[in-house]
């Protein structure tokens, strides 16, 4: 008896020695993760396992969103030195592991691996008139699984505020810095806050009050010309929308109308006239400092809004534009420098030679080939009127022009009916062989 319990007992632990070996060494294990993380743009899964086993194999797979591997995936790959490698994108992505006996381990830290590479904004610097609002246009590069929420800042939300959507708003003048944060990476848009421009209006105002003089300090023009010219550098300088931008600007964003005057003679004529009715340089036209780029004076100098005598009116005026002066000015800050030429058809070069001339016509206008930024001209041989179509409507063309006449003196935006128009203007100039490029044309300026 004690004999058979002996050898029942023998064999007995061979068989559990037996089955103990095999699960050592034979049957396959299951992997254990080590670590879980991000380099660059890669994740890398660590785990453990026997490395004496004979089955020790571990299979790796990369699954893009919430999708789950069947184990007879093409895409397993036979991992090496106990690690998943993998390169990823900006998707949410998990690692699965698998043994050699199809048994799968879903990676979970893998799915909220993550992070920012960059943020940027398509602004760094906004200007705003009091009460005017911005929302910047945001980018961001992200590896893996981020959450996109954007936190928003502003480092003195008196002068400016920033709502969680990233709507700035302006409310009083200064300047402050708005910032975007996500994760550990931040964009800021420096805001300048001011009560030098207003807010473009849906309807135009042409009762404005006219420019007087004295108003601007140098440091006032200057900051007037940097929001010109990012008006225009926003929209395409040496495209279309230059010159229109320009236009609307003069005639929507500065709080004073620019009056008309008659010009004291030009840079053609022997004295050389510059800023007399017409002005040949880039920006405003506002303080004394600028009275050392010009050529040679007349009657003046004298800056915008400021008395001077003007010979063909026989009278003492307001500095500013003519008709000519006007157009040649948006052309020039919009990035087309025309030179010294008037308005009328004549038979030396002028701004009715630039662009393809055509008769104004109600066919012209039904085929659709008038477009914002055309010039149109009342002209006629020995002289006449410029002007520029700064919108466009189902029913009117709102044309900016310097006129001389009542109701609006000065540079005003007009609308005219598209039914009656050509009898108005008697030609258009075609400019898309001039512009060559529309830039970020809109029909109208809200």
């Amino acid at each position: 008896m004690r004999k058979y319990m002996i050898i029942t007992l023998s064999i007995l632990l061979v068989i559990i020695i037996s089955l103990t070996l095999y699960s050592k060494f034979v049957y396959p294990p299951i992997p254990s993760i080590e670590s879980v993380g991000l380099d660059d743009n890669k994740i890398i899964v660590k785990y453990n396992i026997n490395r004496n086993n004979i089955n020790n194999e571990v299979y790796c797979i990369l699954m893009k969103d919430n999708n789950t591997p069947n184990e007879n995936d093409s895409n397993w790959i036979l991992a090496e030195n106990n690690t998943c490698t993998y390169e990823i994108d900006n998707n949410k992505y998990t690692v699965y592991l698998k043994n050699k006996n199809n048994r799968i381990i879903k990676v979970e830290e893998s799915s909220n691996l993550g992070k920012v590479i960059n943020v940027s904004v398509n602004k760094n610097k906004i200007y705003l008139p009091l009460n005017g609002t911005y929302t910047p246009t945001l980018t961001f590069d992200t590896i893996g699984n981020v959450p996109k929420n954007v936190e928003w800042t502003s480092k003195d939300s008196n002068i400016a505020s920033v709502d969680e959507n990233g709507l700035i708003t302006a409310h009083t003048k200064g300047s402050t810095t708005i910032t975007a944060s996500i994760l550990d990476k931040t964009a800021t848009i420096e805001v300048i806050s001011t009560n030098l421009i207003i807010n473009r209006p849906k309807k135009y105002n042409n009762k404005k009050k006219y420019l007087t003089c004295g108003l601007y300090s140098k440091e006032d023009n200057d900051l007037l010309d940097e929001i010109l010219k990012d008006r225009v550098n926003e929209v395409g300088y040496k495209t279309r929308s230059g010159p229109v931008e320009a236009a609307r600007f003069l005639a929507l964003e500065f709080p004073y109308k620019i009056r008309y005057f008659s010009e004291n003679g030009r840079l053609t004529y022997a004295s050389k006239i510059d800023g007399e009715g017409r002005y040949y340089h880039q920006g405003l036209y506002l303080h004394s400092s600028r009275f050392k780029g010009l050529a040679n004076s007349n009657q003046g100098p004298q800056s915008w809004g400021c008395n001077m005598y003007s010979k063909p009116s026989h009278g003492v005026r307001r500095n500013g534009f003519d008709c000519s002066g006007f157009i040649s000015w948006v052309l020039l800050n919009g990035g087309f420098d025309v030179g010294d030429i008037g308005a009328g058809v004549t038979g030396a070069k002028d701004l009715t030679d630039i662009g393809k001339r055509t008769h104004f016509t109600a066919k012209l206008i039904k085929d659709g080939k008038v477009k914002v930024g055309d010039l149109l001209s009342s002209s006629g041989p020995g002289g006449g009127h410029i002007a520029i179509i700064v919108g466009e409507d189902d029913n009117n063309y709102y044309v900016a022009e310097s006129l001389w006449y009542n109701p609006y003196i000065g540079v005003v935006i007009v609308a005219y009916s598209k039914k009656t128009i050509f009898n108005r203007y008697y030609w258009v100039m075609l400019m898309d062989s001039y512009y060559k490029e529309d830039g970020k044309l809109t029909k109208m300026w809200y």
